[in-house]
């Protein structure tokens, strides 16, 4: 049933929607960079390196390799020459 009102919400935005043409500069909001319609509120993902809204693929394909990432343990001998201290 969620692809049924998938497609509802697809061709009520479409017909009936707002046309979004009134957009606000970019906002960046913790790490989130974004552009808002002043007409309905709606948020649309900006990218400050394209100088660009972003598509929902790119959003995607980001939100993925963000995930693929593996974290990088940091020996003690690192951690004193950054001057770093454990806490116990």
């Amino acid at each position: 049933m969620a692809w049924l009102e998938a497609i509802y919400n697809f061709f009520y935005e479409l017909f009936l929607g707002c046309s979004h043409g009134h957009l606000t500069r970019p906002f960046t909001l913790q790490a989130h960079s974004y552009k808002v319609c002043l007409d309905c509120g709606k948020h649309f993902p900006y990218s400050l390196e394209k100088m660009r809204p972003l598509h929902a693929w790119e959003i995607e394909k980001s939100q993925q390799e963000v995930t693929e990432l593996t974290p990088i343990s940091v020996s003690s001998q690192t951690q004193e020459d950054y001057g770093i201290k454990a806490i116990a």
